[in-house]
Parts: structure tokens; C-alpha cells; sequence
């Protein structure tokens, strides 16, 4: 008898900036869309999205990052796990010698979420919650959880993401199927 219970991982940071450049500006991921086409006729039982929120102070984006969530919120079998942002800078000094000038650059890490979704693949499967694992994301921080599921349960990985330097080559190897978004892959997958 074959098991076709799924769930499915996004990492939907990964996945909006590994996507932005291979679909239209205005359009965005569908993640229930994206969500059935990579399960196909299998049984889902969870969909995990995981993010953080933004960190801009501009009000339409802040506006239109509430209602994605929001809509995340419709989608049957689906639950959100947001991580958080801690800020950081960074002082770079002019290359030049004879410049002393320094620029502080400030952006924000993301903390939380990789390691959560670690977490919730590998207890998941040790607790026979699933069949297949459907892990939406290109990050090499995630490989020693796919490592753990193949070698300690008898579970299936599949590996989704777009082709490119952010999909990294040890995450890949890892899976067992590797499912490539591609431009043509994403197209029924949009809004």
C-alpha cells in the first residue's frame, strides 16, 4: 500500500525573493495554488507558511503584506508561523585609501524561522504525522533536517524551489525529488 499523506514547508521569505524576478511586477505566488499543484492527487494534511513581518515603514507595503496574511488565513489546512526580525547595521569603510569616510548600512535579520521549521519537519515525522515532506525553500540551514528525516524515518523529501544560486546544491542532494520553479511551473500559480 503506498502512503500519500503530505505536508508541505514554505518558507515564504525564500520563496517571495527567489520568485520576484521570474513573475510579473503586480502579480505574486498563490500559495494554496503553488500548494495543490505541487501535491498533485496526494492527501494533504497541513500546509506550514512561515515568514516574518515587514520590516518597512511604508504603509502600502505594510497594507499589502496584511492582506496577504489575511488571505493565508482562507486557506483550509494551512497555519502560519511567523518568526521575528532583529535589527542589525553594519559599518562599511570606503575601499579607497585615502578616504576615510564610513557609511552605516541597517537592515534586519530574520530569527526564528529556519530553525522552526526544522523543528517541525523532524518532530513531524517522527511522529508519523506525514509520508512526504514538500519543502518549499532554497536554504542550506535546513539540510541537517532532511539529513535526520531520511536517515531516521521512512519518510520522502521533496525539494522545491527556483533554479539559481539560491537553491542551494547541498539542500538539493539531500531530497529525494526536486521539483524546480520555474517561470512555466508558476504560471496557473499566480494572482
Amino acid at each position: 500500500m503506498t502512503n500519500n499523506r503530505v505536508m508541505i514547508f514554505i518558507d515564504g521569505s525564500n520563496l517571495y525573493r527567489r520568485t520576484k524576478s521570474l513573475i510579473d511586477e503586480g502579480k505574486q505566488v498563490d500559495i494554496e495554488k503553488l500548494a495543490r499543484k505541487l501535491l498533485g492527487n496526494r492527501k494533504l494534511e497541513r500546509i506550514f507558511y512561515y515568514n516574518t513581518y515587514s520590516p518597512s515603514e511604508d504603509p502600502e507595503e505594510q497594507k499589502s503584506q496584511q492582506k496577504f496574511l489575511g488571505k493565508l488565513g482562507w486557506i483550509n489546512h494551512l497555519q502560519k508561523r511567523m518568526g521575528r526580525l532583529i535589527p542589525k547595521e553594519y559599518t562599511v569603510k570606503c575601499p579607497n585609501p585615502d578616504c576615510e569616510t564610513e557609511f552605516i548600512f541597517k537592515t534586519h535579520i530574520q530569527k526564528g524561522v529556519d530553525t522552526r521549521i526544522a523543528v517541525e519537519m523532524v518532530t513531524l515525522a517522527v511522529s508519523d504525522a506525514y509520508d512526504t515532506a514538500i519543502l518549499v525553500s532554497g536554504d542550506e540551514d535546513l539540510v541537517e533536517a532532511v539529513d535526520y528525516i531520511r536517515e531516521h524515518t521512512n519518510k520522502k523529501i521533496e525539494n522545491s524551489c527556483t533554479l539559481g544560486k539560491g537553491w542551494s546544491i547541498k539542500l538539493r542532494e539531500a531530497a529525494d525529488i526536486r521539483i524546480p520553479l520555474t517561470k512555466e511551473y508558476l504560471e496557473g500559480c499566480l494572482v
